[in-house]
């Protein structure tokens, strides 16, 4: 994976002309409609539910194939084209919930992610992106972001010591008895 969203593919990879005008159609259709549904969504969505809702759809996950890359790069070409024609915010995690509800639809696996940056002089920048296996389906460029909410991530350990033991010189790290209660 290179970090970077998926081409968009159309007919000859240029501006969609008459012949893609009934994908185009349908595609933005749909994606208005799972647009709409990700800000209602999103109104309500904490860091803990984003973690649940990549568990949820990985759970769900019904194809035996790998998802179809074409359908992936139409999606990926209507929903930021249609977020920013919207009376609503519509920014980044939103296009991610939505990707991720339509893809979910199609029985297909993703997941979202959610980085950092800190440019040296800069302020703090936050970014989500929607992975489907190795195609990054929305967020643009990420190579600049450090993720810092991925199932990969939740999934390693916290890099605590064998022993267990939380701090230097803890009864744990020292072997003895490290069986404590709390009021």
């Amino acid at each position: 994976m290179n970090g970077v969203q998926s081409p968009q593919v159309l007919a000859r990879g240029d501006k969609p002309g008459w012949r893609d005008s009934g994908w185009l159609t349908r595609y933005a259709l749909r994606g208005l409609l799972e647009l709409a549904r990700a800000r209602v969504l999103f109104a309500r969505l904490t860091a803990k539910r984003i973690v649940q809702r990549n568990r949820a759809v990985q759970a769900k996950d019904r194809t035996v194939s790998p998802p179809d890359r074409e359908s992936i790069a139409r999606i990926s070409y209507v929903l930021p084209r249609i977020s920013h024609r919207l009376p609503w915010r519509s920014d980044c995690l939103v296009q991610a919930i939505a990707g991720q509800n339509w893809l979910s639809a199609r029985g297909h696996a993703s997941e979202i992610q959610i980085g950092v940056e800190h440019p040296e002089g800069e302020q703090f920048g936050a970014h989500a992106w929607l992975r489907c296996g190795d195609i990054i389906v929305t967020g643009g460029n990420i190579v600049r972001y450090e993720a810092i909410l991925t199932q990969e991530r939740l999934d390693e350990p916290f890099g605590l010591p064998e022993d267990g033991a939380l701090y230097p010189g803890s009864p744990s790290a020292r072997n003895e008895d490290s069986t404590a209660t709390f009021p």
